[in-house]
């Protein structure tokens, strides 16, 4: 696909930045849609790159902040992803390999915004192996030199 524009949406909301530079130096963002509505885009002349949105992105660095100290709210969030990432790994144990949709369908107690934001740390963090199969398909398994999952760390 050779998409004249790339449009940046945030992986966890699914707001997209706006094309207009800000004078206050906040980046406006509003929906997908309203955004194909003002540009008068169709499918296929555009393409989306995940980032983050600067609120996701500072939700995102206090709940993995290890400097400061940790509210009661932030130490529950800090349970969920971990709970999220034991869900995740409890997939391997059934299976070598899958697409990140049927992982998605394999925990139904977790949003897909939860597994995909948890696949990319526990790939960071070398315990499961992200691929691009091409078509927006990415497939997830353990790194090869692991035979069990590993639970996940706190």
């Amino acid at each position: 696909m050779n998409a004249a524009i790339v449009i940046p949406i945030c992986c966890v909301c699914n707001r997209v930045r706006k094309h207009v530079q800000a004078v206050n130096r906040e980046e406006p963002w509003d929906t997908l849609e309203v955004f194909l509505r003002t540009h008068h885009l169709s499918s296929g002349e555009y393409q989306l790159t995940h980032i983050y949105c600067p609120d996701c992105a500072m939700q995102f660095r206090k709940l993995h902040s290890i400097d400061g100290p940790i509210s009661r709210q932030d130490s529950i969030l800090s349970r969920s992803d971990n709970n999220a990432a034991n869900t995740i790994l409890d997939v391997f144990t059934t299976v070598q390999k899958c697409d990140l949709d049927m992982l998605v369908r394999a925990c139904p107690t977790l949003t897909w915004n939860q597994v995909f934001s948890e696949v990319d740390r526990l790939s960071r963090v070398g315990q499961l192996r992200l691929s691009y199969l091409g078509h927006g398909q990415y497939s997830v398994e353990l790194p090869v030199t692991s035979e069990v999952p590993v639970m996940a760390r706190i």
